[in-house]
This record gives structure tokens, C-alpha cells and sequence, in this order.
């Protein structure tokens, strides 16, 4: 078909948004039985091997509206961050150095706080930009880069467009928050909701059935199903993946964060952990057993966290008395914002943290990439419910303790 992506002698060749709107919609409707009409009408009517070690990489740059001063390129492997830097003469710069293998790497220049971040293979590549526009960079040469960005200059696109078309008949309703949704048009969001979710795992998993020997479909996979997250929707693409992209340094990553998950999906028993609350004193999850608690991960800084607060204020409130207990584990780095958040929201249960913002220990045992996260343990210790927000809770705690 015109415009579809196929690989052709290695080559890369990108497909069409109108192409992939089309068949994507396609599928899903005829996956579903929901009734999508009304929905349909949201979205807009236009519808490799590793290169060898030893050959490197060349990486010209060259930046309109910068005349001199420093190149920095960085990138992580094995844990560790390493950077290179270089001139710029001119607004030109040259980075040459070998990759263990194709890696999103990030460039800055000094005096700029802007970023790009790109893939780097082992070739030949060049990269131009404004200096007022780093992070729009071209960046020619690799496959891997070319492919990465189709996902999210054409397939991610469908999505953002289609979940920003509902944010804004959600702004106008209620009037950006001031005025309450009714509960037959909060159904009908809700809806819309489940479409783009839908809209979402086609767009991803047709982009690695596409490129399953692309590395950059890992980092998607990792982005979008990891760091929210949705590993079980991560298992479930695993076996598509060649195993030069299994083997890969994000393809492990990905492995690694599925194990993690596998130890606290529900019926398991809930990882320990000891960490000290605001008074220094040492708290340990075990010493809550016997009753129904809610480790609760969050952070001052979190917005989405903060308008959660007063729901499980609530829920706290409403069932501490029959055995409900929280564990709050802030993912913050500095004591006082912590204390002042706790404070200002009305956190009346237990509190620890760390201070390791997201070197946070429980956290990295829990797996969790983004907050608000939650685990809801019963009685045992054993895992029961996750990620309960809003409603979810306190119909979950209903049918427990009442």
C-alpha cells in the first residue's frame, strides 16, 4: 500500500499519518463493539545489525546564531554518565568516538539550557539547529533516529491529538475546573477515555510490529509502557523484538523493569522496607500487618499527587477506624517542602522518606516510575489492589472492610 512502511534493501521508509489514521481506526472498531461514532469525529478528517566496533562515529554539527563556545554530547551506559565535549568555531563543531551499540544520546552547548536528544550509531551523521531551537535539531544519518522520530512526529501524533481535542471539550464544560462535571457527562468522557487508551496500544503496537529489529522501538516501548507504567502492555510486546533488541541496553531495561513488576503484581506479598519519617524514627512496613494499608508514593512537587490528596484524605477518614492505615512515602529531596506539603494538604498518617527524590529506595523496590503510584496491602501483606485513585478506592475499600 502507498505510503505504509516497509523495508525495502535495509532502507528506511517512512509512512503517512493519513495511512496509519485510517487503518488504525480500522482496527479498533472492528475489535470493539463499543459504539465509536461520535468519538470517530474528535479525530481530524485527514486522515539493523550493531555496526561494528572500532568504525565510530563522525557527528558534524553546525548551529545558526552561535559563533563559539562549547559542545557538550552525554549519554548513559552501564549506569554511568559520560560526556564529551568540543569547540564550536563558527557555529561548527565535530564529535568523533565509538557507541557500544545505537544509543539515544543528548546534546547542550554552553550557555544554552536547551537539549537535543537524538540517536547515535556508528556513522557518519550531522546535526543543525538554531540556537534558540535546540531541541528541533535535524539530525540525518541513522536509521534508528529517523525511525524513532516517525513515532513521535507522525504515529504519537495521532494520539496527543485526539487525547487534546477531549482536554479541551473537558476545559469548556467545566469551564477549566470551576464548575463540576454531571455524572452523565463524566460517563461519556470516560468513554472517550477508553478510546484513546485503545488508540494508544494500536499506534505502539503497530509501530513494533513494524520495526521489531529497531532499537528505537524499545525506547518507545520503555517510554510509553515502562516509565507510566504498564508493564504487563511491555510483556506482551516482548516477543516481537528480535533478540538483537532484546539483547539491547534499553531491550534489558525493559526485561528488568517487567521482573521488578512481576514482584509486586497482585497476590504478591508486598516488598519490605524500613525508612525513617520526619522525626528520624525508623518505620517498618511489617510493623503494619494485621491491618489494610495503603503505601501511597508521592512528592510535594507533583501536581497530580497533590489533587489526589483529598480523595484519600477522605478514604482515610472514612475507613481508618475499621483497620485502614497509609504509609506515605515521599519521593522529595528536600525536607521542607515535604513537611509543608503534609501539612497544608492534611496528611494525618504516616509519613517516611529518604530524601532521594527518585533514587528513593522503596520506590526503586516497588518499580515505580511516576507518581502518584499507590499499593493497597491487606491484612497478610499481600498486594490487593494498585494505581487506586479517586472512586476506585473507596469502592475497593468498601468491599474490604465493610
Amino acid at each position: 500500500m502507498a505510503g505504509s512502511a516497509k523495508r525495502k534493501s535495509g532502507k528506511y521508509q517512512p509512512v503517512t499519518e493519513r495511512w496509519l489514521r485510517i487503518n488504525l481506526i480500522n482496527k479498533i472498531v472492528k475489535q470493539n463493539t463499543m459504539k465509536l461514532l461520535p468519538i470517530l469525529f474528535l479525530l481530524p478528517t485527514v486522515c539493523t545489525a550493531f555496526d561494528g566496533p572500532g568504525k565510530g562515529y563522525t557527528i558534524k554539527g553546525n548551529i545558526a546564531g552561535m559563533q563559539s563556545g562549547t559542545a557538550y554530547l552525554s549519554h548513559t551506559w552501564k549506569e554511568k554518565e559520560i560526556t564529551d565535549s568540543v569547540a564550536v568555531v563558527n557555529g561548527a563543531f565535530t564529535f568523533k568516538g565509538v557507541t557500544p551499540e545505537p544509543l539515544i544520546y543528548t546534546l547542550k552547548l554552553s550557555g544554552n539550557k536547551q537539549a537535543a536528544s537524538f540517536f547515535v550509531e556508528n556513522l557518519p551523521m550531522t546535526v543543525t539547529a538554531d540556537k534558540d531551537s535546540l531541541f528541533k535539531a535535524k539530525v540525518t544519518g541513522s536509521r534508528e533516529q529517523d525511525i524513532f522520530k516517525e513515532f513521535y512526529n507522525v504515529r504519537w501524533k495521532i494520539v496527543t491529538e485526539t487525547a487534546g481535542g477531549i482536554y479541551r471539550r473537558i476545559d469548556s464544560v467545566t469551564e477549566k475546573g470551576k464548575v463540576k462535571m454531571d455524572e452523565p457527562t463524566r460517563k461519556a468522557f470516560d468513554k472517550e477515555w477508553a478510546f484513546v487508551e485503545k488508540l494508544n496500544d494500536s499506534v505502539i503496537t503497530e509501530y513494533v510490529k513494524t520495526y521489531p529489529d529497531a532499537i528505537a522501538s524499545a525506547v518507545v516501548v520503555h517510554d510509553r509502557y515502562i516509565a507510566y507504567p504498564y508493564p504487563d502492555r511491555a510483556e506482551a510486546l516482548w516477543p516481537v523484538f528480535t533478540k538483537k533488541v532484546q539483547q539491547s541496553f534499553y531491550g534489558k531495561q525493559i526485561k528488568a523493569a517487567v521482573e521488578l513488576a512481576a514482584k509486586t503484581a497482585i497476590g504478591k506479598t508486598a516488598p519490605e522496607f524500613a525508612m525513617a519519617d520526619s522525626t528520624g524514627k525508623m518505620i517498618k512496613l511489617s510493623n503494619f500487618r494485621g491491618k489494610y494499608v495503603l503505601v501511597d508514593f508521592w512528592a510535594s512537587w507533583c501536581g497530580p499527587c497533590r489533587k489526589e490528596n483529598p480523595n484519600v484524605v477522605k478514604a482515610y477518614q472514612a475507613y481508618h477506624d475499621k483497620g485502614f492505615e497509609i504509609i506515605g512515602v515521599s519521593l522529595d529531596s528536600k525536607k521542607e517542602a515535604w513537611l509543608k506539603a503534609i501539612a497544608a494538604d492534611g496528611l494525618t498518617w504516616t509519613h517516611v522518606s529518604d530524601l532521594k527524590g527518585w533514587q528513593n529506595t522503596a520506590a526503586a523496590a516497588y518499580g515505580v516510575k511516576s507518581v502518584p503510584a499507590s499499593f493497597l496491602l491487606d491484612k497478610d501483606g499481600k498486594i490487593v489492589g494498585k494505581g487506586l485513585r479517586g472512586e476506585e478506592l473507596h469502592k475497593k475499600l468498601e468491599s474490604l472492610l465493610n
